[in-house]
């Protein structure tokens, strides 16, 4: 009897182990933060500070280059995206996102992008991870294969992640569909120009490690282009603040006759 009553016993402990250890296990996989995430989360606010302004200027001069040359390129780093997305996303474009996805972070890896993000469902906070492979099939398109997605470290199914986002991005003028290719999601995102600056064309979109490459074409003689919605007036006004300069005049030189315009010509 007191044999059968220890194995009783263990069995039920065993149950009772196995019932509370795997909604353990469940709930430790879903909130698992990848190092990668938490490295990116934890960069000290003086450094995002640096990179977010560094990442404006470039947009600037993307925007400047876009009006001005008949083919443009530009370069950014993975770390000065996370830093504009850290430091002036929550505080300009806050309403950009859904309001249960908080901190998103990217990673650019060879030919690849991981796209992090907090997302706050059912009581349970998890980090979703997305792998994708990016390509431009045509001028201003963008194709993104999803080729994983996790919450944690869980798979997860694409229709629970992608169809809120995709009806989000949609009410605010976004043009992006997804459908499936050989098994893996597929993101479609389209740009369309005014109709006076069709010339505006993306046409490479390469991926190295740490950095992302837009390269394109236009043709200025069209005219001024409707300028992005990011970065805003309000965004450079806070990121570059205006300074009161004091210009002092230095003594006024005669300039002998023969060299005014030698001295005030451009240099070659």
């Amino acid at each position: 009897m007191l044999k059968m009553l220890i194995k009783r016993l263990i069995k039920t402990g065993t149950f009772l182990g196995v019932c509370v250890s795997i909604p353990s296990a469940i709930w430790f996989s879903l909130t698992y933060q990848p190092s990668y995430y938490r490295a990116m989360v934890r960069l000290p606010h003086e450094q995002r500070e640096i990179k977010a302004k560094h990442f404006v200027a470039q947009s600037l001069q993307l925007r400047n280059d876009i009006c001005n040359e008949p083919s443009w390129e530009a370069v950014f780093s993975d770390q000065e995206v996370n830093a504009w997305l850290a430091e002036d996303l929550v505080t300009h474009f806050a309403d950009q996102l859904p309001p249960e996805i908080h901190d998103p972070r990217v990673l650019f890896e060879m030919n690849r992008v991981i796209l992090a993000f907090q997302l706050e469902k059912g009581g349970i906070q998890s980090v979703i991870s997305v792998v994708a492979r990016p390509r431009v099939p045509e001028g201003n398109t963008v194709e993104l294969t999803l080729e994983k997605i996790r919450a944690g470290i869980l798979p997860v199914p694409a229709d629970n992640v992608l169809d809120r986002i995709i009806d989000h991005a949609r009410r605010h003028g976004v043009d992006v569909q997804w459908w499936r290719r050989d098994g893996y999601p597929v993101v479609v995102l389209r740009y369309t120009p005014n109709l006076s600056r069709e010339d505006v064309q993306l046409e490479e979109l390469d991926i190295r490690n740490g950095q992302i490459r837009l390269a394109g074409h236009s043709d200025r003689t069209k005219g001024a282009f409707d300028p992005p919605r990011l970065p805003s007036r309000k965004v450079l006004q806070s990121t570059f603040p205006r300074r009161n300069v004091q210009v002092v005049e230095p003594p006024f030189e005669s300039v002998p006759e023969g060299d005014r315009y030698r001295s005030t010509s451009p240099t070659s």
